[in-house]
């Protein structure tokens, strides 16, 4: 005779709330993998402690959040030699740094995705779009130290986007020949620094153009 078992209503529930579980932690996985581009809108944590830890002045600052249209996101294509995700470059904050009513420079914050996990990086960009400087102001890797930051800002800093170009492959997945003999320290995160560069330079040369030739004065003091 077959033994039946009979499961009691406390049992299933618990069954069912275990496959709900389930569930939920299944689709939460799932949309952390398929969509990580969505956390790729990053601003400043605090603006006036990165002007003061990328500049040795002080200044007055405005913000301004502007939306990447479909032209832009085209014509950074063209630009840049590898793949970005549509909503990589969705929205953006860029901070325009003010002395006496005169435009001074730019602070942008950008977010990369790597396999330690997130990592958020601050920039400081000159008038002509060179690179002044910037940290790591989120990165879990144990190599994102003041010593490596310090030995990829030495190579980066002042390069405009050709120059910064040139450290990287023609697909620019890995560094150039050129790139792997100034990178020899965290070849890895010199790679995550560079192409976050260039996605700077570009969406900020593209997107804020006629922000940047027509320098307003400060909205927003501080």
């Amino acid at each position: 005779m077959a033994n039946i078992q009979v499961k009691k209503p406390a049992d299933l529930a618990k069954a069912g709330l275990a496959k709900l579980a389930a569930f939920f932690a299944l689709t939460f996985f799932m949309l952390t993998i398929t969509f990580p581009s969505q956390a790729a809108f990053c601003s400043l944590r605090d603006p006036i402690s990165a002007i003061q830890a990328l500049y040795s002045q002080e200044y007055q600052f405005r913000t301004v959040v502007t939306d990447v249209t479909e032209a832009d996101r085209e014509q950074m294509k063209q630009q840049l030699p590898f793949t970005i995700h549509q909503s990589e470059v969705a929205k953006h904050t860029l901070y325009v740094l003010y002395k006496d009513q005169k435009a001074e420079g730019f602070l942008q914050a950008r977010s990369e995705w790597a396999k330690w996990g997130l990592v958020e990086i601050a920039w400081a960009i000159n008038l002509d779009r060179t690179l002044k400087g910037f940290y790591f102001q989120r990165c879990r890797s144990p190599q994102c130290n003041d010593t490596v930051t310090r030995s990829i800002s030495h190579v980066i800093q002042g390069k405009s986007f050709s120059q910064l170009k040139s450290l990287l492959s023609d697909d620019g997945e890995t560094l150039s020949a050129y790139g792997q003999s100034v990178f020899p320290i965290a070849p890895r995160l010199a790679l995550l620094t560079l192409r976050s560069a260039l996605k700077t330079l570009a969406i900020t040369d593209i997107s804020w153009s006629c922000l940047l030739y027509t320098s307003p004065s400060p909205r927003d003091q501080r």
